[in-house]
This record gives C-alpha cells, structure tokens and sequence, in this order.
C-alpha cells in the first residue's frame, strides 16, 4: 500500500473527499500539521504533499520517499539539488493559480487607470470636488514575463478589454492569445520599450533573480506600470524604489518582495503610486479543489505506474 503524508497547515481533507475506490484500497492517507508532528512517521513515508516548505534533515529520514508534490506551482522553497541527488520525483500545481492571479492582474491594471485609490480617499474624507484624470486599457499595450497558465488566463481577458498583448518566454515558442512572443536578451528589451503594463510571472530561480534591474526598468516607458504577482526577487527591489520615486515608471502593484513579510521601514509602504498586497494574488476559497483535481489525477498516475504531469526538471527548477 502507498503511504501517502500531507505536512501543512492547510487544510488538505478534501483531496481524498472523492477518492474512487480503488485509490482507497490502495493508498494510505496521513495529513500533518508540522513536521515535528510527522516525524515519528517519516520512515514510512512514500510520497509527500506539502506547500512547498520543507527541510532536508527532515527529508533524509524517509528512507521510502520516492515523489513529491508541491500544492503550489512555485518549488524555490524545496531542497531541489537534495531531491535530485536522492532520484526523488517532484510535481507541482501548476494551474491551481490561472483564475484568480489572471482576475488580480486585470484588477490592478483597472485600479491603477481609473485611479480608485483616489476615488477611495476622496470617499473617506467626504469629498466631492472635480474628478481626477483616468485612463483606459483599451488600445493598451501589455508585456507578460512568462507565458505559462496563469499568462494564458490573462491574455484573454486582456484582449477582451481591446489590449494588445505580448509575452517573454525561454524557448520563444507561439502561445495562444498573445500577438508577439519575444524570447532571449533582445526580447525582453523590446518587451519592457513596449509594453504600457508589465506583468512578471517569472518562476523564482538562479536565472531570474534579478532579471528586471534598474537598466531594465529605464528601457521602460515613463507612463509605464509594472505588476510582480511570480516571485519578489525577479525584481531587484532597490532599483525598483529607486525608479518608482524617480520617475523612471509611473507605478507599481506590487504581491511579492524580496523579503517576506516586506520590512516596516521599506520606503514602498508610503509611495503613492504603488499598490501592495502581501503575496495574495493566489487565494481562492477553490484552492483546494483545484489542487485536488491536479494531484488526485497525479495520484492515479503514480498508482498505476504511468507517467506524471506537472513534473519539475529540477536543474532548472520549473
């Protein structure tokens, strides 16, 4: 029988709600809150669900492990050269994230040009006076740094609102529902002269960190609003302060740092043209359901010894 453990604080009752019958037969399902609760149990342990928070020295305990899957499409987190050097297969949710981080990407675009911060504020201070000067995103031009789900969800609703849409990826290989794909240093460069909206949903990894610098960010059009939803460190932050209080882009929404939880003396809490989240874009009250549907297939997968979707090369890490 597979033993299977769950070790996270979230709450994955669900994924084995619907098990057929044969999965119950088969596989025995133990949900952990920590690791210190599942660790008289590690040496039995199979296969691993986990959020994406794990440590080796816990890892090395379990002798059996043979897969593990990340209920989060990003796996930075995960002891990846560990799992390499073990044969240890990992898999991870990407598409868990494609609804609800496309629907976060549209709405700070429409926040940022129908200026409702400042609608906001002139509700909370009773105020009726002459309205500010918004914008559209129709006509608009928008770049997005990766070409995977959750870009393939924002394309389209995107271009719903009359936006051209443009997409960076490694490979430059055509994707559906964008108008130009760039790949490679001069495609990135001709993206970010573009593009009236970048949106970054780059992977957290050795080639990315740091990818958009303050070179970068003055290839960027003066009018220009840039989106980080993929991972803090793709963006050097210093240079992104640096260029949202210098004028060099217009502004920021911003739900992912460097640092997490961002630093209380980081000048990004009082500038006026940033929005911020902390690192939201990605909940859903469906979270769970849909990583349920992503694994529980995986799952069958494993058990009937064929092939797993959604495995990471872990050289690359995505």
């Amino acid at each position: 029988m597979t033993k299977l453990f769950a070790i996270t604080r979230m709450d994955v009752s669900p994924i084995a709600a619907d098990w057929p019958k044969e999965l119950r037969q088969s596989v025995r399902f133990q949900w952990f809150k920590s690791a210190e609760e599942a660790a008289p149990h590690l040496a039995e342990m199979e296969v691993l669900l986990t959020s994406g928070n794990v440590r080796t020295e816990w890892l090395a305990e379990a002798a059996r492990l043979k897969w593990v899957h990340c209920l989060s499409a990003g796996v930075d987190r995960l002891p990846l050269d560990y799992l390499k050097q073990r044969g240890i297969l990992l898999t991870n949710s990407s598409g868990v994230h494609s609804v609800q981080m496309s629907e976060y990407a549209m709405s700070m675009m429409l926040q940022w040009v129908r200026r409702s911060r400042v609608f906001m504020e002139m509700q909370q201070a009773r105020q009726w006076r002459g309205a500010p000067t918004t914008d559209e995103l129709y006509e608009k031009t928008i770049g997005i740094l990766g070409t995977g789900q959750i870009a393939q969800a924002v394309a389209p609703k995107a271009r719903a609102f009359g936006m051209r849409t443009i997409g960076y990826n490694r490979s430059g290989a055509t994707t559906e529902g964008f108008d130009q794909i760039y790949s490679g240093e001069n495609g990135l460069i001709q993206l970010l002269k573009e593009s009236d909206f970048v949106i970054s949903i780059l992977p957290g990894t050795k080639q990315t960190r740091h990818l958009i610098d303050l070179p970068k960010l003055k290839l960027m059009k003066p009018t220009a609003f840039l989106i980080n939803m993929g991972r803090g460190y793709v963006i050097k932050e210093d240079d992104l302060i640096h260029a949202l209080q210098a004028g060099i882009i217009a502004g920021a929404g911003l739900d992912v740092f460097e640092q997490e939880p961002l630093r209380e003396d980081s000048p990004l809490w009082e500038l006026d043209n940033v929005y911020l989240t902390p690192h939201i874009s990605g909940n859903s009250p469906k979270y769970i359901e849909r990583a349920a549907v992503i694994f529980n297939e995986n799952l069958k997968r494993y058990v009937n010894g064929d092939t797993l979707r959604n495995k990471v090369e872990l050289d690359s890490g995505y």
